[in-house]
């Protein structure tokens, strides 16, 4: 039997959207459902000093979910915009991320988290939990790995990117993109799905 892995959109490396200290621009893409876990974003946001904008893409899959989400959006601080952009098209994806600082989805599981990838490819810096396969982040200059349930991680994460300048992001687009490349091997990949519908 042949089997080949999971081939990932790499969007590859997207210009750095200009950072000033004390301003963050963040994107999630992902269905809204508990286990991507927006309200514990949104949760975090209300104690973040920083004039924070917050993009989330996604289909509504569970309505009861999204409704807490809304009451949490209206009671944040006024120096937290929360914008949410509906469904994405796949091929949106890389001006939804053009437009963002970092990549935001602490989910609660991922078997692979393809939208992660992408952010990584593209060079965004990711804050995730530790339950994906997207670990060592920090280690590799890469983003940021919390704990699903400690908002107060998620805040400090969220600090520590909205004090960067240009300079000190770029950093960490470029472990980004190191990180992306390092941990999927496309032509491999390819190889393994020619062979898989390869006619014997």
């Amino acid at each position: 039997m042949k089997i080949a892995g999971n081939f990932p959109n790499n969007i590859g490396p997207l210009a750095i959207t200009p950072k000033q200290p004390g301003n963050l621009s963040m994107v999630s893409i992902a269905l809204i459902s508990p286990m991507k876990n927006i309200l514990l974003v949104l949760e975090a946001l209300e104690n973040v000093q920083a004039s924070v904008e917050y993009h989330i893409y996604g289909a509504i899959k569970d309505g009861e979910y999204w409704e807490q989400c809304k009451q949490k959006i209206k009671a944040l601080p006024p120096n937290i915009s929360v914008t949410y952009h509906k469904e994405i098209e796949p091929g949106n994806v890389k001006d939804a991320l053009f437009g963002g600082h970092i990549f935001m989805l602490p989910s609660k599981s991922e078997n692979f988290g393809h939208a992660i990838y992408e952010a990584l490819s593209a060079g965004r810096p990711v804050i995730t939990s530790h339950k994906t396969p997207w670990n060592h982040l920090e280690e590799a200059g890469a983003g940021i790995n919390i704990e699903v349930e400690n908002t107060g991680e998620l805040t400090a994460a969220i600090d520590r990117f909205a004090a960067m300048d240009d300079a000190s992001l770029t950093i960490w687009n470029h472990g980004a993109i190191a990180y992306a490349t390092a941990a999927v091997d496309l032509e491999q990949i390819r190889h393994q799905y020619r062979e898989m519908f390869s006619v014997d």
